[in-house]
Formats: C-alpha cells, structure tokens, sequence
C-alpha cells in the first residue's frame, strides 16, 4: 500500500503542474473540448484513487469537482472566471493535500467552503450528478473509460535524481579511464587490432554517455507550465489584462536548471506585469493596445539556453531609477551621470533598490531581481537588459547547457591544480609579454595590457596557499577572465595546463561556503580537484558587487576592444614571425607527431574521431608535439602547424597591399615591426568542392549507348571528386542537374536538352562540329558544369 501512495502522489504532483495552465486557457477558449476533457480525466483518476487508497478528503474534493465539470462537459455550464477560480481553488487543496501525504504535517483547512461553492455552479434542475455515491460512480465511470479504450501511456520508470546522479557519476568516471587508455595506448603503439577493439568501446562509452546525460534532461515546459496560473492571479488582483505567449517549450534542459529557474522566472513575470505593463487607461492613452502582452521564447544557440522575457510596457525610467539609487545611497548623484545605460541598468539587481511606489504583496521590496540575480549566478547563468522606454523591456537569461559536464582549463597555483570554466576565459598571456605590465594604482594593483587596465590578483594570495620556489624565479601566466556578473579581471597564476572537458561534482559546504569555488571535478588524470567559481574570485579582489568609475570605464573600454580586429602573431615552421585574424583562431593544441602522416596528397592529423589538413608542416619528426592553431571557418576545420605562439594585437593601423595576395592579405605594423597577415582564404578554398550533405550535391547524368569505360574509370571518379553525384541509370536523368555525353554516342534525340554537355575525343574541334568540350580538359569540363548548373550555357 505504501507503495501505491507514493505511486499516486508522484503522478499527482507532476498532472498539477501543467493542470493550472490548461485550466487558464479554457477560460480563454470555453469551446476547446480536449482542455476541459483533460482536466476532468484528472479529477476523475485522483477520485477513484482516493477511494480505493482510503483518502476521503481528497476523494470528496475530487468528486465535487467531477460534478461541475461533467456538468461543463455536456454544456449545462459555460466558462467563468468565478468558475475556474472555484476550480483552481479545489485543485491548489489538492496539492497541499498531496504535499501533506508525503511530508506526514497536517492540513486543517476547511474543505466545506470549496465543495459549497463547486455545487453552487451545478444546475438546479438535472444535475443527478451530485446526487449519486461517490464510490459507485467512480467505478462506473472508471469502466465507461476502458470500454473506450481511454488513452495510451508511455512506459515510464520512476528513478530517484540521487540514483540518476550515481549513475552519472559512474558513467564519467568511465569516460575519464577511456582517455587514460588511449593514452597509454598511443604510446605503446598496439596493433590494428586491438585500436579496432578500443574504437569500439570507447563508442559504446560515448553512446552511454549521452543517454545519461539525456536522462537528466526534461522539456522546459515544465517550467512554463505553471506561468500562466501565476499570471492570471497577478493579473486579477492588479486589475489588469495581459496576454501571455509562450515559445520553445520544447526545449531541453537540466533538471536542476529547471528547479534553479523557476523563482527567477517567478520574479521577472511579476515585475513585468506590475511595473511594466501599465493599466488599460494608460495604454489607450499611449497608443497601445489596451491588453498587455508579455513574451518567452525559449531556444538553445550553441551550448548556451537563451529564454527571453518581453513585454510591451512602460520599459525602465532611468531618471526614476537613479532618484532611488541615490536616495538609498548606492551611488552618487555625480557617479550616476557618469554610468552609462548598461551599468544604471544593472543597479536594479542590488538588494533593497526598489522603483515601486508602494509595497504590495506582488512587489516594491527590492528583493525580487536581487534573487533573480543570485539564482542565475549559482547556475552559471547571465542576464541581459534591453530597455526601450515608454516601448517596453526585454530580459535575456543565458544558461549553460548542461550543469554536469562543462569545457574546462586546467591552471597550476602554488603546486597545486585548480579548474575554471572556458567560457569565462577572454584570453592568456605571459607576464613576459612585452604588452603587460603589473602597476600599483590606489593602493591596488593592476594588470595594464595593450593600453588597458584591469583589477588584478594572484591566484595563491586569493586561495591563501604560498607559491612555489619556480614559481617566483621563473615568468607567469596572466588569465583574463570575464565572469557572469562583474568585471573583467586578470588572474595570475603559475601556468596553464590543459583544457579538457569537466565533470562538475558538489563541494562539501564547508568549501563551497568561501563563495571561490564551484564544485569540484575529476580531470582526465584521475587526480581530484577543485573548480572555482569566476565570479566569486571577482568578489575576492572587490569588484564583483561594485560598479565604481574605474570598473565601469574597465568594462566599457573592454567591450570596445573586443569589437575591433585583432591578430594573432606567430612564429610560422620556417622561422619567419606572421599574424593570422584571430576570429578564425579557435583554440591552440599540440598534436602528437605519431597522429600526423602524409596521405592522399596533404599532411593529415587524426584528432579524436576526425581526421584534418595540417597546414605548412614539410616533415615530422618520429615523436613529440607538434603546436598548432586549429582554424575554422564556422564548417570547415584545419590545423596550421607554427613553432611558437608570440602575441594577440589590435588591427588598428592601415593594412599595406601584398605582392601575392593569395598567399599573404597585406602587410601590418604591430610591436614596432611590420609582419605579414596571412590570406586564410587559402587554407579553406578547396573544401567547398565537396558538400557535406549529400543530397545537396548536384547530379551528373552520364549517358552513353556504347561502351562506358572511360566513363566509369575516369570521369566519374573526377567528377565525384569534384563534389558531384554521378548516376548511369537512365531513370535518374530526368533528375539529372547536368547530362554528359560523348559526341561519338547517339545522343542526338535530346539534342536540344538545355542541360546537355558533350564531351568530344579529339583536341581540336572538327568543321560544323557541334559545340563540346574536350574530355581531358579537366579545367574547362568543370567550368562547363557550373556554367550549365548557373543557366548561363
């Protein structure tokens, strides 16, 4: 029996989140039959479950609220606010009432009241419904349901998230030992067979992987389900008319995102609905539509989960806002002016900073945004403000993608080893560079790089462990690091190890109670260690909750530095220094030698599961490491190989004309000297000859009523080579983009076919000959196809 209440209380509580919203749209669209229907089948499962499991509470509530709905199902009675307000009454006892099942506390409230007011809406006359015993119906109706066969479930199984969690765990663990033995096999240099073996488990691995990682994954809609209910309450007791629309409910999120997410979402659909949307009078007045209208959209944009809040209300009064700022004394009426919009803006996250006029049981505390802040934080998360005063406000919450797995760097601090997040980092540098300089400045220090100033701190001092004899002999690495909310800052550390993917893992409370770290992770080596938190080591130096002139100066000038050109300077393989545009530089790497070989005319490296074109490496040496920048062009992806990594600059002066433009885009001036900045056009021409969707391809009809071996053995391999699919089927030429045929075939019945190209035997054209193209002109045989793909021949 213990095991069928938990059973049904755990299919109550996930029916009564979404229950409220379609309770919500009925009363919009009283003649969509499916909603009452699916509200009735509710009310109707948890009564015959309440009897059977002995529950008479929830069984009298159920049944009174059967009664009316029946009643709304056959059309004695229409849609109401009062209706669906009585309803939604009936079901939030329920839930309280389950909540009470699992956490053994009592509910003493009166159930009389809510059953008086649902039979207050039956009909006087008809309505034997409330009349008949409860048990009896229930099993009636419950046999009228299988004889229409009711509805298909999906087979489901009930898992606890600590079990999901183990399993997770386990499965990391597995991919972890994978990396270990590839490699250990790597350098033993095992034969064929047992790297076949390998590839095949370490799919298995990957296919495991990714299930699990699914299953901790839930539709968003979870948590958008319950939004409409919150709004129609907010909207009855402020007497206001609003519309929600909800978009990409679809979407895919971490479980713990969706339990991280909801208060914040709570917050922001408050605020918009008492502080942004004004009163219809307000509206008309304004030219707007006299109902409100609040927008979410929710979508994934690479390994981020964008939701979007919009509303068409009054937007944020800047004047307002800074009157209350510095009435309670968070910034000078001096310091205000000198903000700019973003960071005025962003006061409206500081506790206690309230733009309501008076304190209601909606809002006007000047805590909701604060915890709308601190939530995002905890998961990693940001939020954007666009502002369009007298238009409305759009709210952005950028998410990660996924809380347990994230793209990690590994440093070194005081011989000990620590992870931080890649998406935080903005670039590193050695403090030998000569770009960088470290200055005391107020009785701080700061990190000058290129110009600009940053709030600067070494890792040890922040962690309170000492450094290392090497450490301070030798140079050290600057990470300028962008946190989710805060300043950009540079990070000293001893060195940076690798970058890997981390597998976050809770903290004790004890450390997570510092606010400097995140969880901790298990990199690939095996060896525990700790992740730290961005943000919260922005704290530590003093600039996280702070928007002084100097941060905000730091910040904006930093925006503007990431909005120009820059380059990347670096010592090619024949010892010559070059630049190449950073915004094609994806990351730096070292491949091993024994990955790399020539084959298929290129320099080719095996890199995970793909295999990519080494660029400007003549020879390999028999072991080693060989550096990198692995390029891309948003598909493609290419490796070129350089002895040595110098230098990120600002394209700031004039690019001067190349002598061969195909090789070297111009000439540029950085550091006092002047380089070459490589044409990377050349590195990625080739690729766009062969589609990597196939059925995008353009078909070659090759046709011919004698013999096909030429055909067969020299141009369609050419032509497939070139990025073309080639059919000989007879079938396929009604498809066909291009027909192909020798001029010494009978092909004169679709002479006039505007797709026709003819191939001819002999160099030279004969007398009255038709126009052709010769078969070994490889050249104009593919510019004759593009000519015939473009309509131009």
């Amino acid at each position: 029996m213990d095991e069928l209440l938990d059973e049904f209380i755990a299919e109550t509580r996930e029916t009564l989140e979404a229950l409220a919203g379609q309770l919500v749209q009925w009363e919009k669209t009283p003649q969509d039959r499916a909603l009452i229907d699916s509200v009735f089948r509710f009310v109707h499962t948890v009564k015959g479950s309440c009897g059977f499991l002995d529950l008479p509470r929830l069984l009298r509530l159920s049944h009174a609220a059967e009664d009316v709905l029946s009643c709304a199902r056959d059309g004695l009675i229409v849609a109401s606010p009062a209706l669906v307000s009585a309803i939604l009454a009936v079901v939030d006892r329920i839930a309280a009432l389950t909540e009470a099942l699992e956490s053994g506390r009592a509910v003493y409230d009166d159930d009389g009241a809510l059953i008086d007011t649902m039979h207050g809406f039956l009909p006087t006359h008809g309505g034997n419904a409330s009349s008949s015993s409860p048990g009896d119906e229930g099993a009636q109706t419950d046999l009228e349901d299988d004889a229409t066969g009711g509805r298909s479930k999906a087979r489901t199984v009930r898992v606890s998230l600590s079990l999901l969690d183990r399993l997770m765990n386990g499965v990391s663990d597995m991919v972890l030992a994978r990396n270990e033995v590839s490699r250990q096999l790597r350098k033993s240099q095992a034969g064929a067979e047992v790297d076949h073996a390998f590839a095949r488990l370490s799919a298995s691995v990957a296919e495991m992987r990714d299930a699990v990682g699914l299953m901790r994954m839930q539709n968003i809609d979870r948590l958008f389900s319950s939004l409409p209910r919150l709004l129609r309450d907010i909207t009855l007791e402020l007497g206001k008319d609003v519309e929600l629309r909800i978009d990409g409910s679809e979407v895919e999120v971490d479980r713990e995102m969706v339990e991280a997410l909801r208060d914040p979402l709570t917050h922001i659909l408050r605020n918009a609905v008492d502080h942004g949307i004004e009163h219809a009078d307000e509206r008309i007045a304004a030219g707007k539509d006299p109902v409100g209208h609040i927008r979410i959209v929710a979508r994934q944009s690479g390994n981020q989960i964008l939701i979007e809040i919009i509303d068409d209300g009054r937007g944020i009064n800047l004047e307002k806002l800074g009157t209350r700022a510095v009435s309670a004394k968070i910034v000078s009426a001096a310091d205000w002016q000198k903000m700019s919009e973003k960071a005025q803006l962003s006061t409206i996250f500081i506790p206690g900073l309230s733009t309501a006029d008076t304190v209601t049981a909606i809002s006007g505390r000047g805590v909701g945004m604060d915890v709308v802040k601190s939530n995002l934080q905890a998961i990693g998360g940001t939020v954007d403000l666009e502002n369009y005063e007298g238009l409305g406000l759009k709210m952005t919450l950028r998410l990660p993608l996924t809380l347990s797995i994230i793209a990690g760097l590994t440093i070194k601090a005081g011989s000990q080893f620590f992870g931080i997040s890649r998406n935080s980092i903005v670039e590193i540098l050695s403090t030998t560079n000569k770009n960088v300089s470290i200055e005391e400045l107020g009785g701080a220090q700061i990190a000058h790089i290129r110009g600009e100033r940053y709030p600067y701190a070494k890792l040890e001092t922040l962690l309170g462990i000492d450094e290392t004899t090497d450490s301070i002999a030798t140079s050290r690495t600057l990470v300028v690091i962008r946190p989710a909310m805060g300043t950009t800052y540079a990070l000293d550390v001893e060195n940076v190890i690798d970058t890997e993917e981390l597998v976050v893992k809770p903290g004790a409370p004890i450390i997570m109670e510092t606010g400097l770290y995140a969880g901790t992770t298990l990199p690939d080596n095996g060896r525990p260690m700790l992740l730290l938190d961005a943000s919260g080591l922005g704290a530590a130096i003093g600039i996280e909750q702070t928007e002084d002139n100097t941060n905000v100066a730091v910040a904006e000038s930093a925006v503007k530095e990431a909005k120009r050109p820059s380059a990347l300077l670096f010592v090619a393989t024949d010892g010559t220094s070059r630049a190449v545009r950073l915004n094609v530089v994806d990351r730096i790497e070292d491949i091993d030698a024994a990955q790399i070989e020539f084959v298929g005319g290129k320099m080719r490296a095996k890199v995970g599961e793909g295999l990519f074109d080494v660029c400007e490496l003549v020879d390999v040496p028999a072991d080693g490491l060989i550096k990198a920048l692995r390029l891309t062009d948003g598909v493609s992806t290419k490796y070129l190989a350089v002895e040595d990594v110098l230098d990120i600059f600002t394209l700031d002066e004039d690019i001067y004309p190349s002598a061969h433009p195909e090789k070297c885009e111009g000439v540029v001036s950085a550091l006092g000297k002047s380089f070459e900045l490589i044409n990377i056009f050349q590195y990625f021409e080739m690729d766009g000859t062969m589609s990597r969707d196939i059925s995008a391809r353009p078909l070659c009809y090759i046709g011919s009523d004698g013999d096909v071996e030429w055909e067969k053995r020299i141009l369609a391999p050419l032509l497939s080579a070139s990025g073309y699919m080639v059919s000989f089927d007879a079938e396929d030429r009604a498809q066909a983009a291009v027909v192909l045929s020798r001029t010494n075939d009978a092909d004169t019945a679709h002479g006039d076919d505007a797709r026709l190209l003819l191939l001819r035997d002999t160099v030279h054209v004969k007398p009255d000959a038709r126009s052709s193209i010769y078969r070994y002109d490889r050249i104009g045989l593919l510019s004759a196809i593009e000519a015939k793909l473009a309509g131009v021949a």
